[in-house]
């Protein structure tokens, strides 16, 4: 009896193949932009208030300096002019007027303007002294600058003067001095009237000088201009000294025995030269440039 083998089994069919995985995808950076703009927003927030508390400051130290504290208001000031000898200003910002009156002291007034309470009018032994505020507190910050005019008495004709300029203008009307002293760092100076002498030394600015009978002229500029006319008599002696800037002097008619020393710049000579003459001119131009004509 023959056996019948089983059935061969089926061969195993083969798994498939697993799909791989995506890769995990990373987040997507967050935009830069809302934080550039909430940094912006945030700064000019800032500076908004910075400005607006630094607006307050100016403005109430400005009120502290033309209002409420005095610095605008008109300030008067006076002390014995009596046996005085000589004049002193020293003008550090604003306007200084000087002049001569029928008053029996010498007064300072102080018109208008950013530290009007600041001047200051004294009496130092035989010197009557003036001065003004310093030009780094001025009125370039806080309002218009002051004005101020000294009214100095008749009898005081021909006293000395020793005029200083900083920085502001200095102006005297028909004033009558003896020994005049100027110097002007910068600004300007305007003075008409009389001196035995002049003595006037223009670092910067403008020198408006038209003065009578002045004997002796010594004029040295570093920088700046002036402008010169003597009248009355013939001086005597008058010197200048140019290393920059500009001399302008018209001198009255007459001989003038004139001697020059010329490196650079120019020297115009209207007055021509009389060797021996009594009145002496000497020009020392380093830069710059000296004109003499006679008027």
């Amino acid at each position: 009896m023959s056996t019948v083998p089983p059935p061969a089994s089926e061969p195993a069919q083969p798994t498939p193949p697993t799909a791989p995985e995506r890769p995990t995808q990373p987040d997507a950076p967050r935009s830069a932009a809302p934080r550039v703009v909430a940094t912006l927003i945030g700064a000019f927030g800032a500076l908004v208030i910075l400005g607006t508390l630094g607006s307050a400051a100016v403005a109430t130290a400005s009120a502290a300096v033309t209002g409420d504290g005095g610095g605008s208001s008109a300030t008067d000031s006076t002390v014995d002019a009596a046996g005085a000898t000589e004049v002193e200003t020293e003008v550090g910002a604003g306007s200084l007027r000087i002049e001569f009156a029928d008053v029996d002291e010498a007064t300072l007034e102080v018109t208008r303007g950013w530290g009007a309470d600041q001047w200051r009018l004294e009496r130092v032994e035989d010197t009557i002294r003036v001065s003004s505020p310093d030009r780094w507190w001025g009125g370039w910050m806080f309002g218009d600058r002051s004005e101020a005019v000294l009214t100095l008495p008749d009898t005081l004709e021909g006293v000395d003067a020793d005029l200083t300029t900083n920085a502001g203008d200095l102006r005297v009307v028909d004033g009558d001095f003896g020994e005049l002293v100027l110097d002007l760092g910068a600004g300007s100076i305007d003075i008409t009237g009389s001196a035995r002498s002049v003595d006037a030394t223009v670092s910067a600015g403008q020198a408006d000088l038209e003065l009578s009978d002045v004997a002796e002229a010594d004029v040295t500029v570093s920088a700046g201009d002036m402008d010169l006319v003597l009248t009355g008599t013939q001086p005597g002696e008058m010197t200048f000294d140019v290393s920059a800037g500009r001399v302008t002097a018209t001198v009255p008619e007459g001989e003038y025995d004139v001697t020059s020393e010329v490196s650079a710049g120019d020297f115009d000579n209207g007055l021509g030269s009389t060797p021996g003459a009594r009145s002496t001119v000497e020009v020392s131009v380093t830069a710059g440039q000296v004109e003499l004509r006679a008027g």
